[in-house]
């Protein structure tokens, strides 16, 4: 059976940077499931351009127009956190599905609004945590549940990056500013910690350091100094639902960054991932760093690469950030052809809000905090 292609309005595509323009257009420009019917930014220059750019016929400077008058079945949500809500409840209330970038809301109850809205209008939803389609989490998660290493016991994962600080790329400022809800807690915090619990279980009950260490950020393009107001480190660490013990320690501030390394210990044997080397001067998160598995299986004690299942994406998908995208994207499809939510959806985000709000909770109170099932 065919489908016509499902028609994609983007809100948040700016003709030369952010991660709509990065990952998603070229990711969906390259998967027949989609086409990209309207683009919307604040500026209609800006969303001129992108049309041009990319062949596509609407372009818009107010996203409500588009949603008004454009021709779609999704939106695309790739702008900056404070403006999720109100979009996401207005394509939902529009009988449209909805795509929505990571952190999808500012806290737990923004979620818990737009899920709510996403469920009450009947239409699909995902949130972009990348974890959940990374070959190497996908297939550390499969031998996890295969038994591969026996009874998990523990897990450390330790994030070393650069991203948050202290010398920041021109116009990231904002990642500074707590209000904006794109902070090192809840961006390279929140993907961290989702990649941990995708693969091994929520946290049944945690202690926790929420910290600035760094102050001042310097911005590298004019040498301005900016007030830092925003988490750039967490210390996390817990018993999970399994009974494991964890760890994670995510460090946005490093001066000379040394990547990912997780690792997932059983009764036995153990995983390994790790930043594929070189690792470089600014590694990216967990989500969509390019990594390298190893595991000792079965009773070995011989760590060894392991190999990876295929991944089947269309060849003219990029490079880089879009193959990380079109996996997303394509389960997204899926799950609007099938009528079913797939992961990660907004039931997802709910429970990495309330696991992020659990963790600020007890870095505050200095005491540990009981998570419910």
């Amino acid at each position: 059976m065919t489908h016509d292609a499902l028609r994609v309005g983007i809100i948040g595509a700016h003709p030369t940077r952010g991660w709509a323009q990065a990952a998603h257009i070229p990711a969906l420009r390259a998967l027949p499931e989609f086409r990209i019917a309207a683009v919307a930014t604040t500026r209609q220059e800006s969303a001129q351009a992108t049309a041009e750019r990319h062949g596509v016929k609407l372009a818009y400077d107010d996203w409500r127009r588009m949603i008004a008058e454009a021709e779609l079945d999704l939106v695309l949500v790739a702008v900056k956190v404070p403006a999720h809500r109100e979009i996401v409840l207005a394509a939902a209330a529009a009988g449209l599905h909805v795509f929505c970038e990571w952190p999808l809301g500012l806290n737990a109850a923004e979620a818990e609004e737009m899920l709510q809205a996403v469920q009450r209008h009947g239409v699909r939803h995902m949130v972009g945590l990348q974890s959940h389609v990374h070959p190497v989490l996908a297939e550390a998660r499969h031998l996890v549940q295969q038994g591969a290493i026996g009874r998990v016991i523990s897990a450390t994962l330790v994030a070393s990056l650069s991203n948050w600080g202290p010398v920041l790329p021109a116009g990231e400022a904002y990642r500074m500013d707590a209000s904006f809800g794109a902070t090192g807690l809840t961006v390279p915090g929140g993907h961290t910690l989702d990649a941990l619990v995708s693969c091994l279980g929520d946290f049944a009950e945690l202690s926790a350091v929420v910290a600035t260490p760094q102050p001042v950020a310097v911005m590298a393009d004019t040498g301005e100094s900016v007030a830092v107001t925003a988490p750039t480190q967490l210390l996390v660490s817990g018993r999970l639902q399994g009974g494991a013990l964890a760890s994670v320690h995510v460090k946005a501030d490093i001066h000379a960054p040394t990547g990912l390394r997780f690792e997932i210990n059983g009764t036995e044997g153990d995983l390994v991932i790790t930043t594929t080397p070189p690792v470089g001067a600014s590694p990216v998160g967990i989500q969509r760093a390019e990594l390298t598995l190893q595991g000792a299986l079965r009773g070995s004690r011989n760590l060894v690469t392991l190999p990876l299942a295929r991944v089947d994406l269309p060849a003219e998908v990029p490079e880089g950030p879009p193959r990380y995208a079109a996996p997303m994207l394509a389960r997204f499809a899926a799950a609007i052809r099938s009528g079913q939510d797939l992961s990660p959806n907004f039931v997802t985000a709910l429970a990495r809000h309330r696991l992020l709000e659990a963790v600020a909770s007890a870095s505050a109170s200095g005491l540990r905090v009981t998570l419910l099932d």
